[in-house]
């Protein structure tokens, strides 16, 4: 009964922590996408994720009644996410030493106790409390990677194959909503047969598991199969096999594999690991629990200020309590169950940070660094042996930006006497060597741009198992701890040691008010005429709308094209196809086959959209256009608001702009709760306002507009 109440009590503060907190409606990044995908049972991006689509449905289906497609879908993550920490409170209690269950505090055992102290802990740590109120694939991938790790322990007690079999099957059908449930697999393998007596398989044994990987891989059949029936979202068409195969091996994200890709450091190692901008894990994993004063990825020394010195003072205790906790878990190593999770944890944070390899924007794209030593590896063999090699492609960018950056008067004399310059001499001389053999340099390519969002989100199993890690480093601090009055106290502080990161990450986890993406979406349909064209350039000013579209069925006259998917021949032929009233003149680009019109190769889409339709329908951009672009088709290309309108008089935008803005315009509450989205479109809207207010607005208007520039993002 004791395990009862506990289980009783995480499913309780789950319940009552996200209903508090969970997102009505649509977020920023991929939500929208996945909601509006599962509404009309389409494919999002790669990999596709056609189980939560089909989860999302079924959702939607039982559910969406309540609040619309977007809570239903929410509310997997919600559902998963607490039993995924239930699971934890069982793994913990499953590894802890049963003599822990003589030691009894508040009517529970102690190994129950820590059970929940991990449990509770993990339900309101920063990233996964984020993704368990939205519309994700984080908490139910989280959900399965604990499943795997509870049968593995189940099967070390039983010594029964149906474990392993159950985690084969759950592993690949989870790959249908993320790569993440394949992590443990290769852990499990090796716990598998260290700890077995009898390792190998039996012949039917084998032949089963070759069939439950298969029906665990049967749901990725979904793709073609509703690809084919040209859905309104059919995100790079995999009806086709080539197409199919290209999304599940996630070729949209480059040329070479994640594994090839690992190979080649995007970024400098003490930056992936340490506090850089969107990237740092340290920084992450620091602020899992209680936020850091100045934010997850800052770092440096003793500041001057209060809060700098704070933030000083916060890493390094955090830095000492990891320490702490490899320690508490060092003691019990001798057991096998600890080490698994001691392995996952290490195998989730620091085996990731390598093999995702994020860019902290000081090196180049894998596969381009690949090709150019390829090449350059060419060139060498006519360049002579007294031209030294070249230096690092970092090395080589650095340089050559700070040679375009100096004034040209200054270059000449930098360039033959700074022993800086080698780099950019050595290459001088490898393009005089080449140039008599008819040979041309090559410039090395760019550094790629830092990752443009945080993304703690690909750690959450390692935050997750570290929560089980320091239940398991209190419990071998308690087996040596003798001072019973010193042990009841700690045993409390387990009991609510949840209410620290309930408290601390509370206001910027809370989405029970956010419309803000909504109501994004709203105000940027709402500013394209009847019938318009809308060009879009990234997934926060795309994903709302098509969520709006697709899935509230709201606006569906206006045409959204995405810029960045418009080179793609999928995806042309799907506008085409979902607006069969867009003008598009026959020509050596588009041709027409059994009479649809079908993308052929080349050509600029959008220009080719604007000259047969504009100006007989108004074309409309997001604010990230360049006015000059489009200027062949009209010198005008005002703001009226969130969009840019090609051809529109300016005396006629402002007025719009000023409606817009003071009138026509949805805001509920414009609050960023520390979301670099929330906080990038409230300043477009004080952007906005500050230019509103030069348009000579009325009195009422003006203090509309103060009032948008005030709000604090």
């Amino acid at each position: 009964m004791g395990k009862m109440r506990l289980r009783i009590a995480i499913l309780l503060l789950g319940i009552v922590g996200y209903a508090l907190t969970m997102a009505h409606t649509v977020s920023f990044w991929d939500s929208g996408e996945f909601i509006a995908a599962a509404n009309v049972l389409g494919i999002p991006h790669p990999p596709g994720s056609p189980f939560f689509i089909l989860l999302g449905r079924f959702f939607i289906l039982l559910l969406g009644w309540i609040n619309g497609p977007a809570f239903a879908v929410n509310l997997i993550s919600v559902i998963s996410s607490i039993l995924c920490c239930l699971l934890i409170f069982e793994i913990t209690i499953k590894i802890l030493p049963k003599k822990l269950d003589e030691r009894i505090y508040f009517g529970q055992s102690l190994r129950n106790l820590l059970g929940f102290f991990a449990a509770s802990i993990s339900l309101f740590g920063d990233t996964f409390w984020f993704n368990a109120v939205e519309a994700e694939v984080y908490g139910i991938s989280m959900l399965i990677i604990m499943l795997e790790i509870w049968a593995t322990l189940k099967w070390k007690e039983t010594l029964e194959r149906k474990y392993l079999l159950f985690i084969l099957y759950i592993s690949f059908l989870g790959f249908g909503i993320h790569t993440f449930t394949l992590l443990p697999l290769p852990l499990i393998l090796i716990f598998v047969f260290a700890t077995s007596h009898t390792p190998y398989p039996k012949p039917h044994t084998l032949v089963f598991a070759v069939l439950l990987i298969s029906l665990g891989l049967s749901v990725q059949l979904y793709l073609p199969v509703r690809s084919s029936a040209e859905p309104l979202l059919n995100e790079n068409n995999p009806a086709e096999m080539e197409n199919f195969k290209d999304v599940l091996s996630r070729k949209l994200y480059g040329d070479m594999t994640m594994f090839e890709r690992a190979l080649y450091r995007r970024g400098a190692i003490v930056n992936q690991f340490g506090f850089s901008e969107n990237i740092g894990y340290l920084g992450y994993h620091l602020n899992q629990w209680i936020p850091a004063p100045l934010g997850a990825q800052k770092s440096g020394p003793w500041g001057e200020s209060s809060l700098e010195k704070f933030q000083f003072f916060h890493r390094i205790v955090f830095e000492f309590l990891i320490i702490a906790v490899f320690a508490g878990v060092w003691l019990l190593r001798k057991n096998s169950s600890v080490v698994l999770i001691a392995a996952m944890f290490f195998l989730s944070s620091i085996g990731l940070v390598f093999y995702l390899n994020m860019a902290d924007g000081t090196m180049p794209e894998s596969h381009r660094t690949k090709q150019w030593n390829m090449q350059i590896k060419e060139l060498r063999k006519f360049v002579p042996d007294s031209i030294p090699n070249l230096p690092s492609i970092t090395e080589l960018n650095t340089q050559i930006a700070f040679y375009y950056a100096l004034p040209g008067e200054m270059r000449n004399a930098w360039f033959e006497n700074a022993p800086a310059a080698e780099g950019l001499r050595i290459i001088f001389a490898w393009e005089e060597a080449l140039y008599e053999h008819g040979k041309k340099m090559i410039d090395p390519p760019k550094a790629v741009h830092r990752e443009v969002r945080n993304r703690d989100y690909f750690f959450t199993p390692a935050f997750l198992f570290f929560a089980i890690m320091a239940a398991i480093a209190c419990g071998a601090v308690f087996q040596r701890l003798r001072s019973e009055k010193a042990a009841r106290l700690a045993a409390f502080g387990l009991v609510f040691a949840w209410v620290v990161p309930f408290i601390c990450n509370f206001a910027s986890h809370n989405r029970s008010e956010d419309f803000i993406a909504r109501d994004f979406a709203m105000n940027v349909l709402n500013s394209v005429p009847q019938n318009g064209i809308l060009i879009t350039y990234g997934d926060n000013d795309t994903y709302p709308l098509w969520y709006m579209q697709l899935a509230e069925n709201y606006r569906t006259d206006v045409v959204v094209i995405n810029e960045s998917l418009s080179y793609s021949d999928w995806y042309r032929e799907q506008i085409l196809r979902n607006y069969p009233d867009l003008k598009l003149v026959e020509s050596g680009d588009w041709k027409v086959e059994s009479g649809e019109l079908r993308v052929e190769s080349g050509g600029d889409f959008i220009f080719d959209i604007i000259e047969n339709n504009f100006p007989g329908r108004s074309v409309n951009f997001m604010l990230g256009a360049r006015p000059e672009d489009y200027a062949e088709f009209s010198e005008n290309m005002p703001l009226v608001g969130l969009v840019r309108c090609l051809g529109m008089e300016e005396v006629e935008a402002d007025s719009l702009l000023l409606a817009n803005l003071t009138a026509n315009y949805r805001y509920s509450e414009l609050k960023a709760r520390g979301q670099e989205a929330n906080a990038q479109t409230i300043n477009i809207y004080r952007y906005l306002a500050r230019l509103a207010l030069q348009k000579e607005p009325d009195e009422k208007q003006s203090e509309i507009l103060r009032g948008l520039i005030n709000v604090s993002p």
